[in-house]
């Protein structure tokens, strides 16, 4: 069986430059090259420290089926989004990452796994996709 690596996640938005702003300045995911497509937008999006898997954000089809409603359209708290639907990164510096989250005023859950060290906060991206950070240091095995 041939080994599989992880290429790419896409997500379907009605408003492709909103959404690319926020991965980009909340999350430091940077631009990379992207087709042009006619009859749509797309951004293609990877972070500095994972080069070989990107984030493509695609123009929603407005012929398409009605979106799904996700688990942040309907005012779920971002508690219910550790058994829930999310994308999951980690970071160095958890708690200067976690102080922007709070002065962008973005609504978050925090918690603390049970070995004591690993922190994570969840939130929402402007689409009500599910997003978790988690702490990690260097050299660590989390």
């Amino acid at each position: 069986m041939a080994t599989l690596q992880l290429n790419h996640i896409a997500r379907e938005t009605s408003d492709v430059a909103r959404l690319a702003a926020f991965y980009e300045a909340v999350l430091g995911f940077e631009r990379v090259p992207s087709p042009t497509y006619s009859g749509f937008q797309v951004a293609w999006l990877r972070l500095p420290g994972s080069p070989d898997v990107a984030l493509h954000l695609i123009e929603r089809d407005p012929a398409a089926a009605p979106v799904a409603v996700g688990p942040g359209a309907e005012g779920a708290p971002p508690a219910q989004l550790p058994r829930r639907h999310h994308l999951a990164f980690s970071v160095a510096d958890y708690d200067g990452f976690v102080t922007g989250l709070k002065a962008r005023g973005t609504e978050l859950f925090e918690k603390t796994q049970p070995d004591g060290r690993t922190r994570q906060v969840f939130f929402f991206d402007p689409d009500g996709n599910g997003l978790e950070v988690t702490s990690s240091a260097a050299g660590s095995d989390e």
